[in-house]
């Protein structure tokens, strides 16, 4: 009867042991909340205590040339304690307020988007301006479609203007004379503005000139209207000259003026 007794006791409390180490290992030790309260206000001095100021990683680029129509990326690479706030600019105006997004993202380019970009970060500590970067955006205009006509008096020179062309960068361009290539010699030229010019000129000069432009950022090309050039004849200017002759009419004297 007794061994009985004992041995309910016994498993009694290990059981009770059981559940205890059960509870300890599912809880844990356990903090005290002032305890706790005190470490977490240590922590946030020590961190306040090491907080930096912005400062820039890397310079990036300075200069960037992107077609028209394409996205235009920028990037602002900068360190210091978090949380950092981004704005951009362009041409001294705001593009973006305050954010935290240190890229800039510009859909479908436009002509008007080119100029000096910059960025500027900051922080509870301080703030830093990072360096301008250029963006220029490559595009090709169309020529006008009106053409053009001038006339030389023979043996004088023909200048030809290229006809307008917006364009970036500078297009390369070719001049042709009725279909076929112009290539200088010692009596035509063309200028670093891409004007043609024929000095003393013959008959043979007239016909009908036109320019092929080629991009060569973006690959487009276009080919202008046409400019007609007429060479008139040469004529001698007339030499007057005025002679004063006296003359007796009637007994009295005249001059007469030839």
């Amino acid at each position: 009867m007794k061994a009985g007794i004992l041995s309910q006791e016994r498993s009694a409390a290990m059981g009770r042991a059981r559940r205890t180490a059960a509870g300890t290992a599912r809880g844990g030790s356990r903090c005290p909340p002032l305890l706790l309260l005190l470490l977490l206000g240590s922590c946030c001095h020590m961190l306040h205590g090491q907080e930096v100021a912005p400062y820039l990683r890397g310079g990036g680029l300075r200069q960037q040339v992107v077609l028209e129509g394409n996205r235009l990326v920028l990037t602002c690479l900068a360190g210091g304690s978090w949380p950092l706030q981004y704005r951009w600019t362009l041409n001294n105006s705001d593009v973006t307020g305050w954010t935290p997004q240190y890229r800039l993202s510009v859909g479908s380019l436009k002509r008007t988007d080119a100029g000096l970009y910059q960025c500027v970060v900051r922080n509870r500590m301080g703030a830093v301006i990072h360096g301008r970067t250029e963006v220029q955006v490559a595009f090709m205009g169309t020529f006008s479609a009106e053409e053009q006509r001038k006339t030389v008096t023979q043996g004088r020179a023909a200048i030809i203007n290229q006809p307008p062309l917006a364009s970036f960068p500078r297009p390369l361009v070719t001049w042709y004379k009725d279909g076929h290539k112009i290539i200088p010699n010692n009596q035509i030229a063309i200028t670093l503005d891409n004007q043609l010019v024929v000095l003393a000129t013959t008959a043979a000069d007239a016909g009908r000139y036109h320019v092929e432009a080629v991009n060569e950022m973006t690959g487009e090309n276009a080919t202008s209207s046409a400019v007609y050039l007429s060479i008139s004849a040469f004529i001698a200017e007339s030499l007057y000259v005025l002679l004063s002759i006296p003359l007796l009419l009637g007994g009295q004297r005249i001059d007469c003026t030839v």
